[in-house]
């Protein structure tokens, strides 16, 4: 079973050097050449990986087992009786091979949807990420991500060190699933206000490149779709509807294997209304498993229907993951075929 705790310090790796002890300010007679200590706060190759608190949301921690195909969750409000939450499985919800799990104590208490992925070829990184919509004014949402052992970054020479990544993204959101087929059954009479929505999903697909010579790392999210049938997702009386594609902004590798950025509509894409870069959230996550060979991520989104909300969705949030393997790898995504899959790969 895997764990992780959620909350991120700011990366910062800080050097010094010492006074000297010489006359003669040209002949380093007396110069401390010992390397400081890394200073308070300072993300350093043994700090441990965790999860910023705005792409955490309301979750603690997670443990996720992807061979049994269960999870619990420690930390949403509402969830379960035990502080410790135990979902259920549910195949007939899994999303782009994003296992899914769900979670309601009873009709008239709150519904959570819950995705969870790990990488394919190690298995070194995992991430999942859940929602309540409501009823009460309030959505409950959050994610996580993790790692096993520590961050081994790929060879970087000359010819290597530009590095790609490709998958499934998975999302959800505080707009109401159309049909709620997973709710249970509604008594009869229940008062209109007391009914118990349950949270729309969304997809897509993932590109992100990262450079381990400069420690950089950017990306897309792209073919997104916003499903409103969770149990059949080409139910025409609840049609999915595309969403604008997104730009993950470049944002810094720390010496740990961790990156925290920021999210903007791409204004290539007329869904996105807006010819300027529009912010619209964070994403964050961690590389793993030998030569960074999986890399696992958190997307919190404050709007994802375009600037301006043209598609009419209003107030609206998001939380999604992506859980990818590195173009080259045993296993990895079709549209690696599209890139050098050799290109940083020792």
């Amino acid at each position: 079973m895997k764990h992780i705790v959620a909350g991120l310090m700011a990366a910062a790796l800080l050097g010094g050097c010492g006074g000297g002890g010489s006359s003669n300010p040209f002949d380093g007679a007396g110069e401390d050449t010992t390397t400081p200590p890394p200073e308070e706060g300072a993300i350093t190759s043994t700090t441990p990986v965790s999860v910023p608190a705005g792409l955490a949301g309301d979750i603690d921690s997670v443990s996720f087992d992807p061979v049994s195909g269960t999870v619990s969750v420690v930390g949403l409000t509402l969830d379960e009786v035990p502080f410790t939450a135990v979902y259920r499985r549910r195949p007939g919800l899994d999303r782009d091979g994003y296992l899914a799990f769900t979670a309601q104590d009873d009709p008239l208490d709150r519904h959570f949807t819950l995705y969870a992925g790990q990488s394919n070829n190690s298995g070194a990184v995992r991430a999942a990420v859940a929602s309540s919509p409501g009823p009460r004014n309030r959505s409950f949402m959050g994610g996580f991500f993790e790692r096993d052992g520590g961050y081994t970054p790929p060879t970087v020479s000359p010819t290597s060190g530009l590095v790609s990544y490709a998958g499934k993204y998975v999302g959800v959101t505080n707009t109401t699933d159309a049909v709620g087929a997973d709710l249970l059954p509604q008594p009869p009479g229940t008062p209109t206000p007391l009914i118990v929505p349950q949270a729309s999903s969304v997809t897509g697909d993932v590109f992100i490149n990262a450079d381990f010579a400069d420690n950089s790392v950017e990306g897309n999210i792209f073919n997104r779709v916003v499903i409103r049938d969770a149990a059949n997702p080409s139910n025409p009386l609840a049609p999915a509807t595309e969403l604008p594609n997104l730009v993950l902004i470049t944002a810094g590798i720390a010496a740990n294997g961790t990156f925290n950025g920021t999210v903007e509509y791409d204004p290539r894409d007329p869904r996105s209304n807006t010819d300027t870069q529009v912010q619209t959230g964070s994403y964050g996550g961690v590389f793993g498993g030998p030569n960074a060979e999986g890399v696992a991520g958190v997307v919190n989104l404050t709007g994802f229907d375009g600037d301006g909300d043209p598609l009419g969705f209003e107030n609206e949030l998001e939380s999604g993951i992506f859980v990818l393997d590195q173009c080259g790898a045993a296993v990895s995504d079709a549209i690696c075929a599209l890139v050098n899959p050799g290109a940083g790969t020792p």
